[in-house]
């Protein structure tokens, strides 16, 4: 099925979702889905043939029925929005915040783009390329990056970047961004990533002697939670990643490079449960 983000009517995308489970689970109705959702299945007819429009309450209910969450949940629920709208003033102020949100979509990377996370060089050097109009300064980007690195390796990261199709220059010459956000997802790039997150983390305690406060924010806080509260936690947190992509890219005219973590690690676990050691 085609991403929600391909979509300007969520009446539309909840016909193919429709079809589509429908296809794998024959059993699937109406009056399942009434279940779930606590809407009339008559009604539910209706909205999903775009006959109707569901009701503000019955949203969040339809968010879980087709499974999104995060950035995607709210393009679904700015969509209803945009639907419903009273007004032209309030149709363009839904349609600019929905493009907005396909802008920050991550872009899933392809199993041959996994050696994007072999270095956290790649990464920042990339990001650097935002800030700015970038040629071939390479020693001067090394020198922007923190900690420095050489000029040497800034123009084998543009490679890099460049082969992998991440970066490419413009009409002038000057190095810019192909796809404003990206995520690995693949099993292929486990490896590659759990890499990256290493290379971070020692940044990160880098920082702790090496740069002032002001500079950078380091937080954390111990707490003790039952075997269920792990997934309610990363759902909390991946809606922060979203929240920052989105307050991102409203900002304009960027300077500087940061990377934002969030660790959730285990200091204590009880018996039994695997402790498999990391590669």
């Amino acid at each position: 099925m085609a991403s929600v983000y391909a979509h300007t009517d969520y009446r539309r995308f909840l016909r193919e979702w429709y079809a589509e489970e429908k296809a794998r689970r024959p059993h699937l109705s109406f009056r399942w889905i009434e279940q779930k959702t606590a809407t009339d299945h008559s009604l539910l007819s209706k909205i999903f043939a775009g006959e109707r429009h569901v009701s503000s309450t019955r949203v969040p209910q339809l968010v879980d029925l087709v499974g999104l969450s995060g950035l995607e949940a709210d393009y679904f629920r700015l969509l209803v929005q945009y639907g419903k709208a009273k007004s032209a003033k309030e149709a363009q102020h839904c349609f600019a915040k929905l493009a907005e949100l396909r802008r920050v979509a991550p872009v899933p990377l392809e199993e041959a783009q996994s050696g994007f996370w072999d270095s956290w060089v790649n990464v920042a050097v990339r990001a650097l390329v935002g800030c700015g109009r970038f040629s071939d300064g390479f020693e001067e980007m090394g020198a922007l990056l923190q900690p420095r690195v050489p000029g040497a390796q800034v123009r084998k990261a543009l490679a890099t970047l460049s082969g992998l199709g991440f970066v490419e220059r413009d009409g002038d010459g000057f190095w810019r961004i192909r796809e404003p956000f990206v995520r690995g997802v693949s099993a292929a790039q486990g490896r590659s990533l759990r890499h990256f997150h290493r290379q971070t983390l020692l940044l990160a305690a880098e920082s702790v002697e090496g740069l002032p406060p002001a500079l950078r924010d380091l937080s954390s806080v111990t707490v003790s939670i039952p075997a269920s509260g792990y997934d309610e936690i990363r759902e909390i947190v991946k809606d922060f990643r979203s929240r920052v992509l989105t307050a991102v890219s409203r900002m304009s005219d960027p300077d500087r490079v940061y990377q934002v973590s969030v660790q959730m690690v285990p200091l204590a676990l009880p018996k039994g449960v695997e402790r498999g050691v990391g590669d």
